[in-house]
């Protein structure tokens, strides 16, 4: 295990030097001709256009401007690459004022070795910038992007990281604060829903209570022929001397008990 883990030590420390290879340096010819193509996008397409004339250029689209580079000015390029150019150059002229002159260039191959980085150094009126060219390696010297990269000082990245993380740190602490108040509301529905029900719900019908059939007294005095029955039975009943009343009666009224 030993003796493995030296070669594998070995093996990484061998991987490490060939990744820290020199650069290949890039054909002074192949440089020249790349630095022209910068030299002719930053005069002759991005610098003279004003922001208007610009937003008009990269609102015909992607297809437009690749017809305009090659038939203009005998350059492949791609357009989608071009549009963003357009937009972050007029971002950065933006900041740092007009433009003046190039400065200097420096060409290299990319990561990958199948093309070229074209750094443009610029000077405008309140600062200075780089214009990136990545320029395929083809026959035609193909520009894929552009990016308007301005020079800031230490202060000024500093500054706008701060910026940076208190618009994260104050949108994250907004958004904690909308949870919170949403959750706080949680409380309230069971209420909500409670009223809700009581102004639907319809009110039951009393119940019908059974009242018990009350004891209705009706005076059947009137009635002369229950009244003679009744004299009857009476006289009949003390007549047979079941009872000790005596002396004559009167029936005076008659009640019927349900």
């Amino acid at each position: 295990m030993k003796k493995i883990s030296i070669l594998l030590c070995f093996v990484i420390c061998l991987l490490g030097l060939s990744a820290c290879s020199p650069e290949t340096p890039v054909d002074p010819n192949t440089a020249a001709t790349l630095e022209s193509m910068a030299a002719s996008i930053i005069e002759g397409a991005l610098a003279p256009l004003d922001a208007d004339q610009a937003t008009q250029l990269t609102d015909m689209g992607a297809e437009y401007l690749e017809y305009v580079f090659e038939n203009a000015m005998g350059m492949q390029v791609n357009g989608n690459g071009m549009v963003s150019g357009f937009t972050s150059w007029q971002k950065g002229i933006a900041e740092i004022g007009a433009y003046k002159e190039i400065t200097g260039y420096s060409v290299k191959y990319n990561t990958k070795g199948d093309g070229f980085i074209v750094d443009a150094n610029i000077a405008c009126e309140n600062g200075t910038a780089v214009l990136e060219l990545t320029v395929k390696d083809d026959l035609n010297r193909t520009v894929e992007s552009a990016a308007f990269n301005v020079d800031r000082t230490f202060g000024q990245k500093m500054k706008t990281a701060a910026l940076n993380t208190l618009l994260g740190m104050g949108t994250v602490f907004i958004i904690l604060i909308i949870i919170m108040a949403v959750i706080s509301c949680f409380n309230y529905i069971p209420k909500i829903q409670a009223m809700f029900k009581k102004e639907t719900q319809t009110p039951a019908p009393a119940p019908v209570l059974e009242t018990a059939p009350s004891e209705v007294s009706e005076n059947l005095a009137g009635d002369e022929e229950l009244v003679a029955v009744i004299s009857a039975a009476i006289a009949a009943y003390e007549g047979s001397g079941a009872s000790g009343i005596s002396g004559g009666y009167v029936v005076r009224s008659i009640r019927r008990r349900r």
